[in-house]
């Protein structure tokens, strides 16, 4: 079997059964009936039950069968032989059998056929979960489109009343200089606000240019700086657009401009620290007396504030990222406690061309 010797404790002929190993697939069987007189008058038969039901007849100068290529099962060979006279009245049967290896056994298909079934299923599962996704990604950017699309009216609600300050103060110079640079300043935020992420240097002098708006009406009430010092490469960086303004324009119309005997001062300082930070403080009236002014009842209902965090955490949620914005008192022992803000801007490096 298989060019390999196999033993068995009694004769085949006697058991009427043959089990072989796993994979013996290629062997040979020899028979003969005990007639030492008249060997040449006995004639043969057989056939494989199974593989080969027709009868093959042979001589009994052909007495063995090679069989090769047998799939495991069980089969029965079946053996017969005349007498002198040529009457077929000896008949042997032998079964057979072939043990499967595991991936030969029917178990083993249905495993292959359930396995694909569930990676398809499986497939089928993650695919309609990732388009979900994506749906709602793209639900979330077009959120975030529309916030950005409300900033610029909420921005320029505020300079028009400053233009209008100007007319009704008959001070047509400062008039004219603030739509002068009104329109310059609109225009840098109508191009940064269209944009997903703008150059760092690009967003500080939209800021610069903006905090020399607010100067020519409240000069009086502030001063204000702005640094970038810790930032080794500024030109490096690229930052979402507009997350900075709201709260520079709020520390003006809610904190210096509530003061009454002193000049206040805003310092803005962005600084490096794995990615763009922002920190803007202001020595004015703070959170608790800006919320008691009427100035502030009337302006409440501003949502510039509320639009940066709403865009902070649809960002937060599309980029798995875990920015954040902090505002605090400055001093906690005086009155007029002044306010400070951080912020976390979602940056990146700027991509090579």
């Amino acid at each position: 079997v298989s060019g390999l010797a196999r033993y068995f404790e009694k004769a085949v002929y006697e058991t009427g059964n043959l089990k072989l190993n796993k994979g013996d697939d290629n062997f040979g069987i020899t028979f003969a009936c005990l007639d030492l007189k008249n060997p040449e008058k006995i004639k043969y038969r057989y056939r494989i039950l199974g593989y080969h039901n027709d009868w093959i007849e042979t001589d009994h100068l052909h007495r063995q069968v090679n069989i090769a290529g047998l799939n495991p099962d069980t089969y029965t060979f079946e053996v017969q032989s005349t007498d002198i006279f040529g009457d077929w009245n000896n008949t042997l049967n032998v079964q057979i059998r072939i043990p499967p290896h595991f991936h030969q056994t029917a178990a083993f298909s249905v495993s292959i056929v359930l396995l694909c079934l569930a990676i398809i299923v499986l497939f089928v599962i993650i695919n309609n979960r990732q388009i979900r996704i994506k749906e709602n990604q793209k639900q979330q950017y077009l959120k975030l489109e529309s916030i950005r699309g409300q900033m610029n009216p909420h921005f320029i609600f505020n300079s028009l009343n400053s233009i209008n300050y100007f007319i009704a103060n008959h001070d047509r110079l400062a008039a004219n200089r603030y739509i002068s640079n009104f329109s310059k300043l609109i225009r840098s935020f109508l191009s940064n606000m269209s944009q997903e992420y703008i150059g760092l240097s690009d967003e500080i002098a939209s800021l610069e240019d903006y905090l020399k708006l607010e100067f020519l009406r409240f000069g009086d009430k502030f001063n204000y700086t702005i640094s970038f010092d810790q930032i080794q490469s500024p030109e490096t960086w690229e930052v979402f657009p507009g997350m900075v303004q709201p709260f520079v324009e709020n520390a003006i119309w809610h904190g210096v401009r509530g003061l009454q005997d002193r000049k206040g001062l805003i310092n803005v300082i962005f600084f490096e620290r794995g990615g763009i930070h922002c920190i803007i403080t202001d020595d004015g009236v703070g959170r608790q007396l800006a919320s008691k002014s009427v100035h502030y009842q009337e302006k409440k209902k501003s949502r510039g504030i509320g639009l940066i965090r709403e865009r902070m955490q649809l960002i937060n949620h599309l980029e798995n990222k875990n920015y954040a914005i902090i505002i605090e008192d400055m001093y906690s022992d005086r009155e007029e406690c002044g306010t400070k803000i951080q912020i976390g801007i979602p940056s990146r490096m700027k991509q090579k061309q």
